[in-house]
């Protein structure tokens, strides 16, 4: 890949630039960034323990080197956030090489900044906040299903081993490879201590997927045993979270099953989850119907798509009690599936271009994306500006 290596420090500084800028703007009581940094200074002082998606604080606690002290832990914090941002911009750029030239000799300079800038791209991609407008309050972020957020630690640093993990399972379900489950094993618990969200999509999905690929056959037992170890660490974690962390921090939280229609923080959204729904996935929901026919029994959209449903209904259906009531520990896995909705959906539509040139569906289609990538950045800004990330 002939990517201009200038633009990995550059991103990197601007992406800790931005993340600093996010810690000293939103206020601290609205600031997941400021809590996680908080956290890991009081599990370094001992004060808390070490939790079961530990990885995050624990390296917050090295690169700081264990000083415990409020600048050092938020600027590893940023340094940290900056390091998975720029690394998905990795990630996505290495596809789209992968996807559009792997059987090309035309992979010139001007296609490179074509396909940097639209790697770029993918970290400001945000929804059509029309649901939010519905409401007096005007938020952007609030009831809607986004594919970026920019104040979550946890998400943001999963987000590149999440696309990995999401990766490689997918390889598996092309052509079986038995020393790749060593490694989707290794991504799942990566995944796991940093923070379990998408896999639990994961466990979920991919069992499905394996089966009708592989029906009953070795391939498929084979496939499923690193989902069923990941499943026996997930049961670990949920021992340690909500039975030996909680007694300590005298947390009396669990994980119950609370439909969206009894859940009073949704219940009031309930109206608008069809306009959500539509707006925050325009870009890859008109993409798909424009192009069903030939996706129909495309086995990387079944995947994606299928992922995006059940982290909705994971969302909609199972949530916590007690004082994490209020916390939404249950949506951050349909931010990376958005995420993947508008990537795989960008990613066919640069093939169109390649195969079909510039027709006026294509065109459209950019054309949208675009205006997700603009809202976005105002997003992205309107923080920056307001200290408000709703």
């Amino acid at each position: 890949m002939k990517a201009n290596k200038l633009i990995f420090p550059l991103l990197f500084l601007f992406l800790f630039a931005v993340f600093y800028g996010l810690l000293k703007v939103i206020p601290s009581d609205y600031n997941d960034l400021h809590d996680h940094a908080a956290f890991a200074r009081d599990m370094c002082r001992g004060k808390i323990p070490y939790t079961g998606n530990f990885l995050l604080y624990l390296l917050v606690n090295i690169f700081s080197f264990f000083t415990a002290g409020v600048k050092a832990t938020e600027l590893a914090l940023c340094g940290l956030l900056a390091f998975a941002g720029m690394y998905r911009y990795y990630l996505s750029l290495s596809k789209m090489n992968e996807v559009l030239f792997a059987d090309s000799q035309i992979n010139n300079s001007t296609n490179q900044l074509y396909l940097s800038l639209l790697a770029l791209s993918l970290l400001f991609v945000f929804v059509i906040p029309i649901p939010g407008y519905l409401t007096d309050d005007r938020y952007m972020y609030i009831g809607s299903y986004t594919p970026n957020v920019w104040h979550n630690s946890t998400i943001l640093f999963l987000f590149p081993f999440a696309i990995i993990l999401f990766e490689l399972s997918y390889k598996q379900l092309q052509t079986y490879d038995a020393k790749r489950n060593a490694l989707i094993f290794l991504l799942i618990a990566l995944n796991l201590v940093i923070k379990p969200s998408f896999f639990f999509v994961f466990i979920c999905v991919y069992p499905l997927m394996l089966l009708y690929k592989y029906k009953f056959r070795q391939e498929f037992w084979l496939s499923i045993l690193p989902v069923f170890l990941g499943g026996v660490l997930l049961i670990g974690q949920f021992i340690i979270i909500y039975k030996i962390n909680s007694q300590v921090v005298k947390d009396t939280s669990s994980v119950v099953f609370l439909p969206f229609w009894k859940n009073p923080e949704l219940k009031e959204g309930m109206i608008n989850i069809p306009i959500s729904l539509l707006f925050s996935l325009l870009f890859p929901l008109l993409y798909t119907i424009l192009n069903f026919r030939k996706l129909i029994q495309n086995q990387l959209f079944n995947y994606t798509f299928l992922s995006f449903v059940v982290s909705v209904l994971i969302f909609f259906f199972i949530s916590e009690s007690g004082p994490r009531a209020s916390h939404g520990n249950f949506y951050w896995q349909i931010v990376i599936t958005t995420w993947l909705c508008f990537f795989v959906s960008l990613l066919a539509l640069m093939k169109d271009f390649k195969t079909e040139g510039r027709s006026v569906k294509n065109i459209v289609l950019l054309f949208l994306f675009g205006i997700h990538i603009g809202l976005g950045v105002i997003y992205l800004a309107k923080i920056l500006i307001t200290g408000s990330y709703y």
